[in-house]
């Protein structure tokens, strides 16, 4: 495991860099009337590969091996690397030497790393826990010393004089935001498939086909709607709007919710968040002056990211918190007796409801074998109470990103 935190870090130190810099490649080539069509292409590229890649990872999985889908890379990324030397073209300018703000680098890991891990801990613990409470205030203080030595480095990760350009700093907000919602959509609906629905990792991909046809569309219409009209405010409001709606009716999420009707709730989300991906680059690409683009891209982009990892923290501390409240509750609904209610609760720790496959069976398989008996003609209803009260608390967690993107759309009136 340990290895394969460490390489996947390792990774990350490349991943991480590729799409500011494309996304700063494009101010570089073209003017800023001509950058909202690319960027949206941009954005519908970013939205695929965070929806496909899943997809194809669950496939790889499947039918392969989970090894492969980092063995995949591997080609790709050298056909794009061969891809990259003949064509991009050669972009110099006179500037004097770069320095690497590693310092600030490095306390804002030591930042973030203990302020999610405390969050996380919440599923499990109390916030007088040190756990819980110790380790996020640990992250506070590092987040304050990050905040201190970036107003004093000479060429920071974050420069702070950026956020005193207001369309800089309700952009980089109203991303944060955005992001919230988005990444708690694409990563708890799978989830939902898989475990309620039945669906394997494959399939569960396919099924949120839809949410990535909206963000296509969008994210392409947005960047072509701003490169003609040259006016951004409205679409972004209303995205943003449409996004909270879209997040709003996957909280009547139930066990026996039809898909079609799930299928157009993720259309309607994915037609509210393509915008966010193209239009804020834009916005923040026009309103900053030209030797700053690539620090102000860069800085986008990592509060995007950000936003949806902290995002999906918060939300999946509330999904697990309502999944124990809700578990006891829907199997009583669901006729099962009390005193294998009692008994199921206090046991359900030892339940995995991340995987696919059979729940009942490995419901019984967990029973006692002199028991099982006893427990077998009470499957079906504690599978059903079971996918109900994951249902319910999936939904639940919605609500993070529904305030995230209304937040996010009030924050868009302030823009110039």
């Amino acid at each position: 495991m340990w290895q394969l935190i460490l390489f996947r870090g390792m990774q990350g130190l490349g991943g991480g860099a590729i799409f500011p810099i494309a996304l700063a490649v494009v101010a570089d080539l073209y003017t800023p009337a001509e950058r909202g069509k690319y960027l949206g292409l941009f954005g519908a590229v970013f939205g695929v590969s965070s929806l496909v890649g899943p997809a194809i990872g669950g496939i790889i999985t499947d039918q392969i091996s989970w090894h492969w889908i980092f063995f995949v890379n591997v080609p790709i990324g050298l056909v794009s690397l061969v891809i990259l030397w003949r064509l991009l073209p050669a972009i110099k300018r006179p500037e004097a030497a770069r320095h690497i703000d590693y310092l600030g680098a490095a306390l804002f890991t030591l930042a973030i790393a203990p302020f999610l891990v405390g969050l996380t801990n919440k599923q499990t613990g109390e916030w007088s826990d040190p756990a819980v409470g110790g380790l996020i205030i640990v992250g506070l203080l590092f987040g304050a010393a990050f905040v201190w030595v970036e107003s004093r480095v000479p060429e920071p990760i974050v420069p702070l004089s950026l956020f005193r350009i207001r369309t800089f700093t309700v952009s980089v907000a109203a991303v944060f935001l955005a992001g919230v919602g988005f990444f708690t959509a694409v990563i708890f609906l799978p989830r939902w498939f898989q475990t309620v629905a039945g669906a394997s990792a494959t399939e569960s991909g396919y099924n949120i086909l839809p949410l990535l046809f909206g963000l296509i569309f969008s994210a392409i219409a947005s960047g072509q709607i701003v490169a003609r009209v040259g006016r951004y405010k409205a679409l972004m409001f209303g995205s943003l709007l449409l996004l909270a709606l879209g997040l709003f009716l996957f909280t009547n999420l139930h066990a026996d919710t039809d898909r079609p009707v799930l299928w157009l709730w993720m259309l309607i989300a994915g037609l509210g968040i393509g915008p966010s991906f193209a239009v804020f680059t834009l916005i923040v690409q026009n309103a900053v002056a030209p030797d700053r683009i690539g620090v102000a891209t860069s800085s986008l982009t990592f509060f995007q990211q950000i936003g949806g990892t902290i995002g999906l923290t918060v939300a999946g501390t509330i999904f697990a918190s309502r999944l124990a409240d809700e578990v006891p509750i829907q199997l009583v609904k669901a006729g099962v007796p009390q005193e294998f209610v009692d008994q199921f609760s206090a046991g359900r720790g030892a339940l995995d409801l991340t995987g696919t496959g059979d729940l009942g069976q490995r419901i019984l398989a967990a029973v006692p074998a002199p028991f099982r008996a006893t427990v077998e003609p009470l499957i079906p209803n504690i599978v059903g109470g079971i996918h109900e009260a994951f249902s319910i608390a999936l939904a639940s967690a919605f609500w993070v990103g529904i305030v995230g993107a209304l937040v996010a759309a009030l924050l868009v009136l302030f823009l110039h």
